[in-house]
């Protein structure tokens, strides 16, 4: 009795999901056959399918911070409402003044305080009177101002951006240390705050409340921006938005919009309590 070894040719129909080699014995009367079917699994693997596979594993995250200054204003009730129905991570820089000042602004500041949501971070008791060169001649008031907004308002985190100034200092790492403001954010420091600036700005016209650039060309400067490491830490784009931005809704200053445009662009929304102070 004879026993025939056949090798058959690959046929990827046949062998689909054949995750090993696979040995098949047919007998009869006379004879038997050995039939070996060799799987996918030997089959060399394309390089391109290498490459594209490596380029999507290793794209890295990245994380936008929206935070929206001097709020309690006009825009606040506005904003409260969108991120309770995005529901996406929201960093608000308070200014207290405002809040002993007004029962509407002392009642918007409960309803950001009660949005889970939403972080308060201390954006200095008076905003310097909007009279910033006076302001930050005197670090030691600078430090005092900050320190009133802090404890009226009972704000958890020592996170901090000064009125008027894009100036950082986060541990040892600093930027915009050539201007006025600069004493007053090392004294902060010292006292354990993180200095915040701003990566990305959506400006806007503060006498019709119109933004200067549309939601697509900030969504392109943001993503510019990042592509370009033009942000204090690669991968995490800070932007920068005012409250009384949002006093008057049009289809230019939707934030659903832009937050729904973020989204689809996968950036991941974080709070800058969670920003790393290294990278």
């Amino acid at each position: 009795m004879k026993k025939i070894v056949l090798l058959l040719p690959i046929v990827t129909g046949i062998i689909a999901g054949t995750s090993c080699t696979s040995t098949i014995t047919q007998l009869s009367n006379d004879e038997s056959a050995v039939i070996t079917i060799l799987s996918t699994d030997s089959l060399p693997i394309p390089k391109d399918s290498i490459s594209l596979e490596k380029k999507v594993s290793s794209s890295p995250k990245k994380y936008i911070y929206l935070t929206i200054d001097d709020a309690p204003l006009n825009g606040s009730s506005y904003i409260d409402s969108i991120i309770l129905s995005t529901k996406v991570k929201t960093n608000i820089f308070l200014v207290g003044n405002p809040i002993n000042e007004s029962k509407r602004f002392k009642r918007y500041h409960e309803i950001l305080k009660e949005n889970p949501f939403i972080e308060l971070y201390n954006h200095s008791y008076s905003h310097a009177d909007h009279k910033y060169a006076k302001y930050y001649k005197n670090p030691e008031q600078v430090v005092s101002d900050f320190e009133k907004n802090r404890s009226e308002f009972n704000l958890h985190h020592r996170i901090a951006r000064l009125p008027g100034r894009n100036l950082w200092q986060l541990g040892d790492r600093r930027k915009n240390y050539n201007q006025s403001g600069a004493e007053a954010a090392a004294l902060l420091a010292e006292k354990g705050y993180k200095i915040f600036g701003w990566d990305v700005e959506w400006k806007y016209d503060p006498k019709n409340y119109s933004p200067q650039q549309t939601i697509d060309e900030l969504i392109d400067e943001i993503e510019h921006s990042c592509n370009t490491s033009g942000t204090f830490t690669p991968n995490h784009i800070i932007l920068l938005m005012h409250d009384q931005m949002f006093a008057k809704i049009n289809g230019e200053n939707n934030l659903s919009k832009l937050i729904h445009k973020l989204k689809e662009k996968d950036f991941t929304f974080e709070y800058l309590s969670d920003y790393p102070e290294l990278e």
